[in-house]
């Protein structure tokens, strides 16, 4: 999720919108209401450039929107290609949509005073408002997608971001009985404009978890606001929330305080599919339930904290989000303070079959602790999306050798690959890393002590995208002798080695 760059790419869109027959009703919830249509909708073609990990806006023509005012209850985003077939999350995913609206206000507006709408990322999280409620939509707003399409292969393609959307029109006897909501956007690092922190491998409580801000060394906030945290600006019931995380993220909570009483009043759980546990994408959010309330007052202060498993591995550029729908100035939800308010949801969906490819199972590079040819070198080049020399595809070559560097001195690493997109890191494994790739291998998880990350080295808006703004990176002076492995996290099919003695 990230601010919107000053250049908004417009995209020839085409919308399929149809309404379907309704089925018998849930209570609680829109489904099977008569009257609720379903509508679905598509972006033109969208050029995904090889490797490409960059933020892009693409400005929402009217096609692919409702053609009338009314209410939006339901909401689930999705990316495929252009034949409408789903792409493995190892090859290409939607790291981040963030649908906007430039024509509302949110108080709680994660940058100027423009209005999220609902946002999806590769969890695929559907958001749902309950019954009575519906996000008020006008066919003049301005809509903005926000999008972050990762590529992690070398390979150019094509894809089409999807969204289907419960609609209730304006003009219909059932819009009547609907209570307009505004979203309110949570965020542990709200209003920055590329919103991640990150997670060391064993850092946190006893517990191995991690939860960010409370548990950060130093203060992340450096004195200024504190940006998981919102004060609410009059009286209002909170009628759904859902969630926002990065692998290895459990939960996200919603507390609100009041004078010296602070209570939890939502929890946004991860459910991992994956056999190896919080590690990979293959894992489902917790949405409120329908029947979910929260009454706040004008005065309370609600914050967001984000947990994550700090056991397995290290993890960069993580998120923190929770997304609330406010009914304002309606109080017939439960007092937290006065009753218990249930934080628990449910899982808006089971395990998804893009997430199927786990990796980790066979051996495709060699052992590099086994290499005996070395070379003694002060800088690796990363060019075609390998690390030359000691890329573990190349040990197979007769001849190759692994770098070497003397303990003390450091080790270069220089991207020659497009920088302005093609952006690469250099991240500890566990040695020999060399097993097949998946959505949950190679991790972040060197030896204890020498984990080490250069960041994501090319070139983007500052602040506003992954890049670190810089093509190059040196190895710490600190490491011991032994053989070291390491991948890069934008595309873990890259990996490497060097030796230090």
């Amino acid at each position: 999720m990230s601010r919107i760059v000053a250049t908004l790419v417009a995209v020839i869109a085409a919308a399929a919108c149809a309404a379907t027959p309704a089925s018998a009703a849930e209570p609680g919830t829109w489904d099977g209401v008569p009257g609720v249509q379903h509508l679905r909708f598509q972006t033109g073609p969208i050029q995904v450039k090889p490797g490409q990990n960059s933020i892009n806006n693409v400005i929402v023509p009217a096609s692919q929107k409702p053609k009338e005012d009314g209410f939006i209850v339901r909401a689930r985003p999705d990316l495929t290609y252009l034949d409408g077939t789903v792409p493995p999350v190892d090859v290409i995913h939607l790291h981040h949509g963030v649908w906007l609206n430039g024509s509302g206000a949110s108080p709680a507006s994660p940058v100027g005073n423009i209005q999220p709408i609902f946002f999806g990322g590769e969890e695929k999280t559907v958001f749902r408002i309950p019954r009575g409620y519906g996000y008020a939509y006008k066919k003049t707003d301005g809509w903005i997608l926000n999008e972050m399409i990762h590529n992690n292969t070398p390979n150019a393609t094509k894809v089409r971001l999807v969204w289907d959307l419960d609609f209730i029109p304006a003009s219909s006897d059932l819009a009547q009985a609907v209570t307009p909501v505004i979203p309110f956007w949570m965020d542990v690092r709200r209003g920055w404009a590329y919103p991640v922190f990150d997670v060391a491998q064993h850092s946190g409580g006893a517990d191995g978890q991690f939860t960010f801000p409370d548990e950060a060394v130093d203060d992340p906030y450096k004195g200024g606001p504190r940006q998981n945290e919102f004060s609410m600006p009059y009286d209002a019931t909170i009628v759904a929330a859902v969630g926002h995380l990065h692998p290895g993220g459990l939960r996200d909570d919603i507390d609100v305080t009041r004078g010296d009483t602070t209570k939890l009043i939502f929890r946004s759980q991860a459910k991992y599919y994956d056999p190896a546990g919080p590690v990979s994408w293959d894992v489902s959010l917790t949405a409120s339930k329908p029947t979910w309330r929260a009454a706040v007052k004008a005065g309370d202060t609600l914050s967001i904290h984000s947990t994550y498993d700090a056991r397995q591995s290290s993890w960069y550029e993580n998120m923190g989000i929770v997304l609330l729908f406010v009914a304002p100035h309606e109080t017939t939800g439960p007092d937290p303070f006065a009753s218990t308010v249930d934080p628990d949801g449910e899982l808006t969906h089971g395990h998804l079959a893009e997430n199927d490819h786990h990796g980790g199972k066979g051996v495709i590079y060699p052992d590099p602790r086994r290499a005996k040819a070395t070379v003694k070198t002060t800088t690796v080049k990363i060019k075609d999306y390998q690390f030359r020399p000691g890329d573990l595809g190349l040990l197979y070559n007769k001849g190759a050798k692994l770098p070497v560097v003397a303990r003390g001195h450091s080790l270069t690493f220089v991207n020659q690959d497009d920088t302005s997109y093609e952006w690469h890191s250099i991240t500890t494994c566990r040695s020999p890393c060399n097993r097949q790739t998946g959505i949950s291998y190679p991790l972040a998880n060197g030896a204890f002590g020498t984990q080490f990350d250069s960041g994501q080295l090319g070139f983007g808006p500052v602040g506003a995208s992954p890049a670190a703004n810089r093509a190059t990176w040196k190895t710490p002076t600190t490491l011991a002798q032994g053989t070291y492995t390491y991948f890069c996290r934008v595309h873990p099919f890259m990996r490497g080695a060097f030796r230090v003695r």
